[in-house]
């Protein structure tokens, strides 16, 4: 099981980063254009640092052309970095001509099962379908995680997006994700469960009173 933070803010990677659960870094268009006007320079700059080790970058459209744009996003660290490219028919055609040229793709946006079957046709290595929109749209099922899972013959991961609270998260692990990617808001809900705190608190409070005793 793996854990992704979804942002491109390096505020944000850093404080998951310091979660110790976290392993990566999943962006999109939309939180690119919330830090940076030029995304590759960003994502260049993100990747200098060592705390968080994978990277799934979207193609922006910032640059004359999406295929160059991916094939420079990768080039950052061919090691670290996966592409993003939607399920939608350009999409798919974009993700091939990577995948043939040895680039790992992950179709985003997979709100169908059928999504899985052309992501394994193509080579993708992942598909990324968005849980809580599947929820909210009635065109879509609501155990999409499911269904992508149920369709899987090969090693395609499936990295679950679109996670809007803790329920969602472990739900979509127990739909069979590999992954998850969520807000650094999310994130901190995983863990912040009242009893645990509590438990926490006494067992330092005992210590606490066990130090004091043998002081006396």
């Amino acid at each position: 099981m793996t854990v992704y933070v979804d942002s491109a803010d390096r505020r944000d990677i850093h404080a998951a980063a310091q979660l110790g659960f976290v392993k990566g870094v999943t962006t999109n268009p939309s939180l690119m254009r919330t830090v940076t006007d030029d995304p590759l320079r960003h994502l260049k700059e993100l990747l200098t640092g060592e705390e968080l080790t994978e990277f799934y970058y979207q193609p922006c459209g910032a640059y004359a052309d999406l295929r160059e744009e991916a094939e420079a996003a990768w080039s950052l660290a061919p090691g670290r970095v996966i592409v993003k490219s939607p399920a939608t028919p350009g999409g798919v055609a974009l993700a091939s001509r990577l995948a043939a040229r040895g680039v790992p793709v992950a179709l985003t946006a997979a709100q169908t099962p059928n999504a899985m079957i052309v992501a394994e046709a193509t080579g993708c290595v992942a598909v990324i379908p968005y849980v809580d929109r599947a929820w909210r749209d009635p065109r879509t099922e609501n155990e999409l995680v499911a269904a992508l899972a149920r369709v899987r013959r090969g090693t395609t991961r499936i990295v679950a997006a679109s996670v809007k609270n803790a329920g969602q998260f472990t739900r979509a692990f127990s739909d069979g994700a590999d992954a998850v990617t969520a807000p650094l808001a999310v994130l901190r809900q995983v863990l912040d469960h009242p009893s645990a705190l509590e438990a926490e608190r006494d067992f330092a409070a005992e210590y606490r009173a066990e130090r004091a005793g043998e002081g006396a």
